[in-house]
Parts: structure tokens; sequence; C-alpha cells
């Protein structure tokens, strides 16, 4: 059974010490790597859904337009991982729906970016 909810923990030091809150998802939960709260700001590490080759990540990240997220006040990098990742951070706020909203649209947007990815380049 997939999950349904991120749990985002603060952490301090590299150590998570405590639960922020736990937050329903409604799509995309398997594209996150990890996810945490440092300093006010919500940390979530995005990727594929799939291993991809060389030339697959070189291309996924060419295709992958950043500047989507402009409109959900956000700040999104690329991760040099295994498969490409992209580190995204938002002002944590002590405001639950403001949270899931937030993580649902950022979520919604990679998901429908990977999928048209997938189809450009072949990737089943």
């Amino acid at each position: 059974m997939e999950g349904k909810a991120v749990v985002l923990f603060k952490r301090e030091n590299n150590i998570l010490t405590e639960e922020l809150g736990s937050y329903e998802v409604d799509t995309g939960l398997q594209f996150i790597q990890k996810a945490y709260v440092e300093n006010n700001m919500c940390f979530i590490y995005l990727s594929t859904d799939k291993d991809v080759t060389d030339e697959q990540y070189n291309e996924i990240f060419d295709l992958y337009d950043m500047e989507k997220y402009a409109d959900l006040d956000v700040q999104i990098e690329e991760v040099e991982e295994y498969n490409p990742t992209w580190l995204v951070k938002f002002e944590f706020k002590d405001n639950h729906d403001y949270v899931e909203e937030k993580i649902n649209l950022i979520l919604s947007l990679h998901e429908k970016q990977i999928k048209d990815i997938y189809n450009k380049l072949g990737i089943e």
C-alpha cells in the first residue's frame, strides 16, 4: 500500500529532533527522496521515480523547467545525485493547511513535468 502523507521533522545539526506535522498528499509522493524543516525553511528533495541512463539524466535536467515554480514562492535548484534531483525550499509556517497545500502544488507540478519528459524521451 502506497503512503499518502509526508511527515516533516525539524532538523538540527543533521539530526531529526521533533515531528512538526503530517501532511496528506494527493499525488507524487513517490518522487520525494527526503523532506525536513531547518531554520524555518522546508527542504524537499524531488527526483525521478525510476533509474535513468546517463544520457537521459542530462536530457531530463535540460527539459525540466524550474521557472514553472516562480508562482509558488519557492526556491528550486538542481542537485547532483544518482538520478536527476531538485531541492525545493520554502518558508515553513505553523499553518497546517498552508504547508499541505504548498507540498501538494509542488508535487503536482513536479509529477506533471516528469511524466511529460518521460513521454518526450520515450521512457516507460
